[in-house]
């Protein structure tokens, strides 16, 4: 007998093991917010609700409706303020080549450049 014959018969006296089916899952508290995503080995004793594949690798948009049993997207309450900068004469005072760290009053630096509102 040679070794793939050996290793066939080996595996064959270990019988053959059914891969536990994919579920996607998301976990939550009482509150609605999602603690943990499983698609197999799920945690017992928590509050979980069935989701599509799609859905699962989006849960960061997703919170659970804890009356209804039921998913909902979360929109972000407060998106944050987005203005265009140019570079000016006045404005924002910002090191030179790094517009990205702006200076406060009380600090100096050299190079600097300024930048204000593009409107």
């Amino acid at each position: 007998m040679n070794w793939q014959e050996e290793f066939e018969a080996a595996m064959k006296s270990f019988g053959f093991i059914e891969p536990e089916p994919v579920e996607y899952r998301f976990h939550y508290d009482e509150f609605g917010h999602i603690t943990m995503c499983s698609m197999q080995n799920h945690p017992e004793n928590t509050e979980y609700l069935v989701v599509t594949k799609e859905q699962y690798d989006d849960y960061a948009k997703y919170a659970v409706d804890t009356k209804t049993k039921k998913l909902k997207v979360v929109v972000a309450s407060n998106p944050g303020v987005s203005v265009q900068l140019k570079r000016s004469t006045k404005g924002w005072r910002a090191i030179k080549h790094h517009a990205g760290i702006v200076l406060e009053d009380h600090e100096d630096y050299s190079p600097v450049e300024y930048y204000d509102t593009n409107n």
